[in-house]
């Protein structure tokens, strides 16, 4: 990722042509699923820990437990492009039987930074955009399979976990 104050983004959705999945659960145990996806996404995505950030967190305890996680994961493939994705359970139990929704959005970025002059300039662009269109492009496909796949790799088990 690259890290720039000004950058020209590139965001291509896995999940085309829908926005983000949706998932729910009804049934025994939905608190089960914040261990489990959180392990399904080093798994599956083989992300080292510090690249999972919890952005929200929220269990609130009484007759009925809620409880709200955000999970946002980069994994970097190279310089210029990473896989970035957002993971949110929500949730409900009453008596260890509950509800669980799941939404998971994920895209693959290409940033290219534009802090300096030179980056900014026309000769940098069409150089930039001669390499992109010419060696950078059939990277970024191969980049988008991988990325589709193992998001569905990742949504299949997280479907299998639903039907228990």
């Amino acid at each position: 990722m690259a890290w720039a104050r000004t950058k020209l983004l590139i965001h291509d959705d896995l999940l085309r042509p829908l926005n983000k999945m949706n998932l729910r659960f009804v049934g025994k145990n939905p608190e089960k699923f914040y261990k489990e996806i959180y392990n399904l996404i080093l798994v599956t995505f083989r992300v080292p820990e510090h690249s999972i950030q919890e952005k929200d967190f929220s269990w609130t305890k009484g007759e009925k437990e809620k409880f709200s996680i955000t999970w946002s994961v980069n994994k970097d493939l190279d310089k210029f492009s990473y896989y970035w994705m957002e993971i949110n359970l929500r949730g409900e139990v009453s008596g260890g039987v509950g509800k669980v929704t799941i939404v998971v959005d994920a895209a693959l970025r290409t940033e290219y930074p534009q802090d300096t002059f030179w980056q900014r300039s026309l000769i940098y662009e069409i150089g930039r955009m001669f390499w992109h269109t010419v060696f950078y492009s059939s990277r970024r496909d191969e980049y988008l399979k991988e990325g589709r796949r193992m998001l569905s790799q990742f949504l299949d088990s997280l479907k299998q976990m639903t039907k228990v």
